[in-house]
């Protein structure tokens, strides 16, 4: 029970003996009262009809006295009345009925009024007449007292009413500072803080707000420090200090990452000769300012499936997983395109002072083959007069169909109108090797083709039509788990597309709020880059997932080199962390920078899960480094295998 509640009550429990005891005293008052008001009119009336008899009692005019009673007496306050005259045995007696209306009859039994009996003897001088007998009726004392007790009950209720309306009021008032307490405590038990709460009038809660307050900005700082301290270990190890893009570091990994999965798609390398130029006549005074302008520019191209990286002192590359040649080519040339920027060229007559390589991937190239054959494309490049840009072919073409934009389209609607869509799932694990949930992975087979969604999503999200598939997927899942009731929660992507998408946000807000059954079987997993490129839709779409009971993750976390800081704002259910952080765990400093990063989430109540963990050793590692949840072979091992 609450403290409003109880000082409520007990104030009321208190409130209600008092009038209880106002009420017995004031009840005892009225009925003595009445029982002496009928002793008094008894007296009375004895009184004054023995001067009214005795006349005709000394005349024997036993018929006058008869009316004199009869008149007298006829009112209902009186049950009997007894004359005996002393001379003779003449006798007049009257009995009145004993009626009491409109009171119940539990009143009468429950309260005791006795009647009063008065006799008097009648004189005529000295001589003693008669005996007069009268015995008073408590017909109309239940009657006064009833009403009186009715008037009081009601007058008592109604002050008790009214009263306690006012005291929870005052008490709302009084304890406003002590619920704003409650409720940012409640919020700082989950790692929420809220604005400083407003110094209260009453002077005992002053020290506390005071002291509650300073707590939760200490804390609040604490946590801030911990996500800068996280942002800038991650800086340290794995981005270019200059530009703000990857570093070499985080460029091989994600090479070596992306050449072991059976790739498609390819690199590009930029070779900026205007900015080598300034650095060997200028230093880093003349280079460092055009190595930050051109990153900005870049930091445009930026996907959840692309990687940008400053490769050395004037070279950048791009590695862009499930492209096609043709879109290659386009972002080849919008990267020449930005590095023109960089020349003070008002009339556009200058040679362009840059090069770009574009290396198709294949499934048996190696790191070095990679970086060699960006080499020689770009010493291609320059021997190009229009257009300083080459692209290298590779062998193996059979992992890239030879499919466009448009063509990947075509496919996808295809797919949706005819249901050649179908899934696979992967499960993530927490450390007690119990299933968290399952990412769901959506794949077109046509025939004997078989196309994984990286093949065709980075194409239909450059045509911004990937909000059409998300909404096949939902729809599907919902009514899958609609049928199944009793399975794990799934995981579901949503493109970027789909998230700039308002006409897909309303959609998806109906859709949430026809199926409240399924809040706890659907986790919706939302790409990194929209919490940095789109932050204000993300926003709008991660609060509409909220409000429904429904809950949502971020994919590729720490990709795109952003602050974090976002997490203590938006709260996701998880992040799964990119896999750059979780892959070299015998360098110091990158696990120290991984260790960083989930024990900023995990202060913040966010699960982290490492993706593509292969092996139990490789989850035990990740273990001791804070991180609580696994994605990869090593769940079909602990889990699928038993």
């Amino acid at each position: 029970m609450t403290l409003y509640r109880q000082l409520l009550l007990w104030m009321l429990v208190v409130l209600f003996l008092l009038t209880s005891a106002v009420f017995a005293i004031q009840f005892n008052t009225t009925k003595s009262y009445l029982i002496e008001q009928q002793s008094t009119e008894l007296n009375n009336v004895v009184s004054s009809v023995g001067f009214a008899l005795s006349p005709y009692l000394k005349e024997k005019d036993f018929i006058a006295a008869e009316s004199v009673i009869n008149a007298t007496f006829d009112s209902g306050y009186y049950s009997r009345v007894k004359l005996s005259v002393l001379d003779s045995k003449k006798e007049i007696t009257r009995q009145y009925p004993h009626s009491i209306k409109n009171v119940p009859n539990w009143f009468t039994s429950l309260i005791h009024i006795e009647t009063i009996t008065q006799t008097r003897t009648l004189t005529s001088g000295w001589l003693q007449l008669a005996d007069l007998t009268v015995t008073s009726s408590s017909a109309s004392a239940y009657i006064q007292l009833w009403k009186a007790t009715t008037q009081l009950v009601l007058g008592f209720l109604t002050c008790l009413l009214l009263t306690a309306i006012v005291l929870s009021l005052i008490l709302n008032k009084v304890l406003k500072p002590l619920k704003q307490i409650q409720k940012s405590a409640q919020e700082m038990a989950r790692n929420h803080f809220t604005d400083s709460l407003p110094t209260p009038y009453t002077q005992e809660l002053v020290d506390v707000v005071t002291a509650f307050n300073t707590m939760n900005i200490q804390l609040q700082q604490h946590f801030e420090q911990q996500a800068q301290e996280a942002d800038t270990l991650r800086v340290r190890a794995y981005q270019d200090p200059v530009s703000g893009l990857a570093n070499r570091s985080y460029l091989m990994t994600k090479l070596k990452s992306w050449l072991t999965n059976k790739p498609t798609g390819g690199i590009i390398l930029l070779k900026s000769d205007a900015i080598e130029d300034n650095y060997q006549q200028g230093g880093y005074e003349l280079g460092d300012p055009l190595v930050l302008k051109l990153a900005e520019r870049l930091k445009e191209l930026s996907a959840d499936n692309i990687t940008i990286a400053r490769l050395n002192q004037s070279e950048f590359m791009l590695i862009a997983p499930n492209v096609a040649e043709d879109d290659l080519l386009d972002i080849g040339r919008t990267m020449l395109y930005m590095t023109s920027e960089l020349n003070s060229d008002p009339l556009g007559i200058a040679p362009l002072q840059a090069a770009v390589g574009i290396v198709m991937c294949s499934s048996t190239m190696t790191i070095t083959d990679l970086l060699a054959h960006a080499d020689n494309a770009i010493n291609q490049a320059r021997q190009e007069v229009k257009e300083p840009i080459a692209l290298l072919e590779s062998d193996d073409k059979k992992q890239i169909p030879s499919m466009g934009k448009q063509q990947w389209k075509a496919l996808v609607d295809e797919a949706i109108a005819n249901n050649l869509i179908h899934f696979t799932f992967q499960k993530a694990i927490n450390t007690n090797n119990e299933v968290i949930h399952k990412e769901m992975f959506a794949y077109i087979k046509k025939g004997q083709q078989r196309f994984n969604a990286g093949q065709f999503l980075s194409a239909i999200e450059k045509l911004n039509e990937g909000t059409k598939f998300d909404c096949y997927i939902i729809d599907t899942i919902f009514n899958k788990l609609t049928q199944n009731k009793k399975t794990v929660p799934v995981a579901i992507n949503i493109t970027q597309s789909s998230i700039n998408d308002t006409g897909f946000i309303r959609w998806l807000n109906t859709k949430l709020q026809t199926n409240p059954q399924l809040k706890q079987q659907i986790l919706f997993e939302l790409p990194e880059i929209c919490f940095i490129k789109n932050i204000n839709n993300t926003r709008l779409l991660c609060e509409i997932i909220r409000q429904n009971g429904f809950q949502f993750g971020i994919d590729n976390y720490g990709h795109n080199f952003s602050s974090t800081g976002y997490l203590n704002k938006l709260r996701p259910s998880y992040v799964k962390l990119d896999f750059a952080y979780t892959s070299q765990l015998d360098d110091q400093v990158k696990t120290d920078v991984l260790e960083s990063i989930t024990r900023s989430a995990n202060n913040l109540s966010v699960l982290t899960i490492a993706s593509r963990v292969e092996t139990i050793e490789q989850k035990q590692k990740l273990t001791l480094l804070k991180v609580q949840g696994f994605q990869g072979y090593v769940t079909a091992q602990l889990v699928d295998g038993k």
